[in-house]
């Protein structure tokens, strides 16, 4: 007997096509759809989901707390029921999209759930036979290229389909108001469409995970998310809900669950609808920046980038790390003119994730979204330090440090401001303090190349150990000009009840190490700079931090100064 254009056999549990209009075949699709979801729910793996009865974040109906990854977070096979279910719901949506090949939903529910079983060239292929409106096709095919990693190829596409739409769903896209909390948020909310624009393209660029990967992925994500929200959107989901604005705050805010399992019933005896655990990708991590990184980038510290928050108000899990972490490093900038050569060191052997591991490494610098000079290193992560060095213009901008072992997917960034400044001919002025090891050298480097050779790959420094110095000073006499020059190590971090006890008498202050000379430093011909290299020892310095503080003071002019934190350790 006919009672639709998809027609249900009990005896198969298959949807088959048989004609129509096109309004009958997506409300009988839209069954179809329906029934997965609840085959799928009641044949779940069973799992405690882990919900300690506190929430992290309460949002709605939804319930959402993030732990971090781990063994538990493996996912478990999916049972076959739920595959055989699936497979059938994509042969009547391949049936119905014949009958209605330009309908939005059915095409957006092929290419979900040819994802969701692991079958993206097939995704891609129901992207690029789409025949709804433009702007929907290709949002659709820059999803399945987020998925599949390409995400210079999702950034460009999405870049595309944002073109083609019409100005208020460009606007619902673009907006990222769910992403932003406390004053960031209130500014956002108070400008119009068009004048967000601007907000956001410094938003995306400040909070792309590798500057060094091609595509912001952290972008694509987000475009991702709209699209799943879009497939989504009006129908009951796989946790039995059906759709309201909270489900799409949390999935535009923390992605969406690419794997469910269900709490085992509390009594065998008695039906209940499951109680269904979504588990998104993870480890995944917090990207957003605040006010000040926002404002003033170039004197943003590493801590404005602050990618463990608890309490986030967004997440995204990069696929390409397992693991994100900090890189222990060192930099230094130094004028040329009106250029500057940045130099960053880093030493992977003692970093358990990377050693003797094959390492991709990136010195990114990035003045804004649109300006970005790299430079790059390969290898494996062996016993030494290693040195970046890049040139580009001297002008505040945002520097990136970024180690990635792709086989393992470690990862590890440094990320913070800087704000070099050209260097005038007629006005002195002094580099940043580069430490380099001693033990190679049988004397003192006289170049920044010769430094940098030899530089070392943090800013700690072995109890006991020494320590070689370099620095550079400009706009000096080109005939030499006689200087007092200085070099001290003073202890810092000193906390507030003991600078409260030296202003009382109670403590001594703590006693300065260092040396202090009169010399005549005479520019080299070539590069109209000098420079000096200097060897410290360190065997009498307690572990702790210190600073390195060199001083050139010329006659009748003010004393140029430059430092360097280190932190002094036990091997």
């Amino acid at each position: 007997m006919r009672v639709s254009p998809l027609l249900l056999s009990l005896a198969t549990g298959v949807w088959r096509v048989d004609g129509g209009d096109s309004v009958s075949v997506l409300r009988t699709v839209r069954r179809a759809q329906e029934a997965f979801e609840t085959t799928r729910r009641v044949n779940l793996p069973q799992r405690y989901g882990g919900w300690s009865g506190a929430c992290g974040e309460r949002i709605g109906r939804i319930c959402y707390w993030y732990e971090g990854g781990g063994d538990d977070e493996t996912p478990p096979e999916e049972p076959s029921r739920i595959r055989e279910a699936r497979a059938r719901l994509l042969a009547a949506l391949d049936q119905a999209i014949e009958v209605s090949p330009g309908d939005e939903w059915i095409v957006g529910q092929r290419v979900r759930y040819l994802l969701e079983d692991s079958q993206p060239g097939q995704a891609a292929r129901a992207a690029d036979e789409c025949r709804s409106a433009r702007w929907w096709c290709e949002a659709l095919t820059g999803l399945v290229l987020h998925v599949t990693g390409d995400f210079a190829g999702a950034d460009s596409v999405f870049a595309i389909a944002l073109a083609d739409m019409p100005d208020d769903e460009r606007c619902a896209w673009s907006d990222i108001s769910s992403l932003l909390d406390g004053p960031l948020a209130d500014r956002y909310r108070k400008l119009d469409c068009a004048g967000r624009a601007a907000f956001e393209a410094r938003w995306w660029w400040l909070t792309q995970p590798l500057y060094s990967v091609a595509g912001n992925d952290r972008r694509t994500e987000h475009f991702a998310r709209r699209v799943m929200v879009r497939i989504q959107e009006g129908r009951r989901t796989p946790f039995g809900l059906y759709w309201q604005d909270d489900l799409r705050d949390v999935l535009v805010r923390y992605g969406w669950p690419t794997w469910w399992t269900r709490e085992p019933p509390t009594s065998p005896l008695l039906y209940s609808e499951p109680y269904v655990t979504g588990h998104s990708p993870s480890p995944a991590y917090h990207f957003g920046v605040g006010v000040h990184a926002l404002d003033e980038p170039a004197s943003a510290a590493a801590d404005d980038w602050s990618l463990e928050a608890r309490q986030a108000r967004e997440r995204y899990a990069p696929a390409y790390a397992a693991a994100f972490g900090y890189l222990e490093h060192q930099s230094a900038v130094f004028p040329r003119g009106d250029s500057c050569v940045v130099v960053a060191a880093y030493d992977l052997s003692d970093d358990t994730l990377f050693d003797q591991r094959r390492v991709t490494t990136a010195l990114a610098l990035a003045a804004d979204e649109r300006t970005l000079a790299v430079a790059r290193d390969s290898g494996l992560a062996g016993d030494r330090a290693r040195a970046l060095v890049a040139r580009t213009a001297c002008q505040p901008m945002v520097m990136s440090l970024e180690a990635i072992a792709p086989r393992e997917r470690h990862v590890a960034r440094a990320r913070y401001g800087v704000s070099p400044a050209p260097v005038a001919g007629e006005h002195p002025a002094i580099s940043d303090v580069l430490l380099f090891d001693l033990s190679p050298f049988d004397s003192l480097p006289r170049t920044l190349d010769a430094a940098v050779r030899h530089v070392h790959g943090s800013t700690r420094i072995p109890v006991g150990g020494r320590i070689g110095v370099y620095w550079e000073v400009y706009g000096l006499n080109p005939g030499g000009e006689g200087v007092t020059a200085s070099v001290m190590v003073t202890r810092g971090g000193t906390g507030w009840l003991r600078r409260t006890a030296e202003s009382l008498g109670l403590a001594s202050r703590r006693r300065e190490e260092g040396i202090e000379w009169d010399e005549v430093f005479t520019p080299d011909a070539e590069s109209h700079l000098a420079n000096r290299a200097l060897a410290l020892d360190l065997s009498g310095v307690s572990p702790g931090r210190y600073r390195v503080e060199v001083t050139v003071t010329e006659r009748d002019r003010a004393s140029l100064k430059a430092t360097r934190e280190i932190q002094v350790v036990r091997d």
